[in-house]
């Protein structure tokens, strides 16, 4: 098997206990459903319903501070066309991102957290494990080593409990590279060079949005999968059915709930 060069000395990386069985829930930017994602109470929901996993996503504010956002575009979640790669963390921290177009005023005091804040939440509930997502436009302004080296940093005190995962393969093999064994690739769809790409890096996982997976049985590999975004109980069963190990939902509280009922 091919291991990719050494860019540095090695760094340590998250030691995850994965499980197989039962398929696992992961909650999708907590529970985003009922609260604004990527914010510390939608991962408190989340986990208090019993999450065992969270996703996040990270981008790097203009200063190179690692922060709990999905889009750079800030319209979404703050209703302002403001861009985060071009905002210092001081001026993010003072935005709302309690996502209006979807709650109105509801979560007016809602804030951005930073990625170290989120892991010494993190750190608090050990019971508790995150895929870490390395956003690509983050990657492509300031470059990988810079967003590695940041983003490490910044979850050191929860070090065993979270994982990298990213569209960019190049940035996963620059983890693989300097400690880090535990990664997933966020992959658009699935075909043989991409198998042989995940068997070099090598993933743990795959993570592919249902209606990108190939047809049928899920393709076997040294991976698992993780299938988002799932909403509904037949569509969860479905995929657990075709080799899905792992779903990721923004109700996870709803998703849990159902799939703990026996099927019709």
């Amino acid at each position: 098997m091919h291991t990719p060069e050494r860019c540095g000395p090695a760094q340590p990386g998250p030691i995850i206990s994965i499980m197989t069985e039962p398929t696992v829930l992961v909650a999708h930017r907590g529970h985003a459903a009922e609260w604004p994602e990527n914010t510390l109470p939608a991962l408190e929901s989340a986990a208090a319903a019993g999450a065992s996993w969270v996703e996040i996503d990270v981008q790097l504010s203009a200063d190179g501070v690692p922060l709990l956002l999905h889009d750079t575009d800030l319209e979404r979640v703050a209703g302002t066309a403001r861009n985060v790669l071009e905002l210092e963390a001081t001026a993010l921290a003072e935005i709302p991102v309690g996502e209006p177009g979807r709650f109105g005023e509801r979560f007016k005091d809602a804030r951005v957290p930073t990625l170290a804040a989120f892991a010494t939440w993190l750190h608090g509930r050990p019971g508790l494990r995150a895929f870490v997502e390395l956003k690509i436009e983050s990657l492509e302004h300031h470059g990988r080593e810079r967003v590695l080296a940041a983003c490490r940093a910044a979850l050191a005190p929860a070090n065993g409990q979270w994982a990298f995962i990213s569209y960019d393969y190049e940035v996963l093999g620059l983890a693989s590279a300097t400690g880090s064994e535990a990664l997933g690739w966020v992959v658009r769809g699935f075909d043989e060079d991409i198998a042989q790409r995940a068997r070099r890096l090598p993933a743990r996982w795959l993570f592919c949005r249902h209606d990108r997976l190939p047809a049928g049985p899920l393709p076997a590999g040294p991976w698992q999968w993780a299938v988002y975004e799932v909403a509904e109980e037949t569509m969860a069963r479905d995929l657990i059915a075709r080799g899905a190990h792992w779903l990721e939902t923004m109700d996870y509280p709803a998703l849990a709930a159902a799939l703990a009922r026996e099927p019709v």
